[in-house]
């Protein structure tokens, strides 16, 4: 009797863990900030182990196939692509939820599979399709040669020009969309002297923009820069581009008011697992 009653009692609990673990995954799914900050601190830990392999083959010389290097390349630049959309669909959504707060839900509602999508094809449009050319370009046997250089195929005119236009036209989009949040704050009244938050806010996240965004104008575009200039530009990239998920995620007032209740929740499951 009492060790059905156990089986019974555990069954019960781990229905309850699994109820509570669908709640939490579909909570935070819904929510699009939630999932455009998880979306780029994937996509930033993404870009920092590709860029790991990659300069460590190219530092070490160890003969590999170029077309495994042109992969791995390609995708750190998937990476850092999508860390860059994910922080643009990340102003548009505040902007549009300042702006326009009674829209909202029905504009993320109708058009967020849309917006993924073309998130996806810019993402992979630029690597894929100069890759795919360059096979096609060159010789099989040169395709899938040893290089112990650890080549790009990403290294055209065609191709920095394509991503340069991409990159402007992100910085257009973010730049546009402050704008718009700061026209409507102040519109509002919420940046009066007295609120130095708000402008506080918007100072530190277009100082974090501006450190993300021109070193990689810079790196792009492969401008020769002299040793100290080019190792103090990625290091100011890279540093950057690790501290925005700080800077719009846990200055974010919402989720930093919920990362106490969803700890405590974290804690309740593991003492009912």
């Amino acid at each position: 009797f009492f060790s059905g009653c156990t089986s019974s009692n555990l069954a019960d609990n781990n229905r309850l863990l699994e109820t509570v673990k669908a709640f939490v995954h579909f909570g935070a799914f819904i929510n699009p900030r939630y999932l455009l900050l998880c979306q780029h601190c994937v996509c930033v830990t993404g870009f920092n182990i590709m860029g790991a392999v990659v300069h460590s083959l190219r530092s070490l010389r160890w003969p590999i196939s170029r077309i495994t290097c042109w992969i791995l390349f390609d995708l750190q630049v998937v990476m850092a692509r999508g860390s860059m959309i994910t922080l643009t669909l990340m102003s548009i959504s505040a902007c549009l939820s300042i702006c326009m707060p009674l829209r909202y839900p029905i504009l993320v509602h109708r058009l967020h599979r849309w917006v993924a999508l073309v998130a996806c094809i810019l993402t992979l449009l630029n690597p894929v399709v100069f890759t795919v050319l360059a096979c096609v370009r060159f010789p099989w046997d040169y395709v899938v040669g040893l290089d112990t250089e650890c080549s790009t195929a990403l290294e055209g005119t065609a191709c920095i020009a394509s991503a340069l236009a991409l990159l402007l036209l992100l910085v257009l989009l973010i730049i546009i969309s402050y704008m718009a949040i700061y026209l409507e704050g102040r519109r509002a009244g919420h940046f009066k002297r007295s609120n130095s938050k708000g402008r506080r806010t918007i100072l530190i996240h277009s100082l974090q923009m501006s450190l993300h965004i021109l070193p990689s104008l810079i790196i792009i575009s492969q401008h020769q820069e002299v040793l100290p200039i080019a190792v103090s530009i990625f290091i100011l990239f890279s540093f950057a581009q690790s501290l925005s998920p700080s800077v719009f995620g846990l200055r974010c007032k919402e989720l930093y008011k919920e990362m106490p209740h969803i700890i405590i929740l974290c804690i309740w499951c593991n003492r009912i697992c």
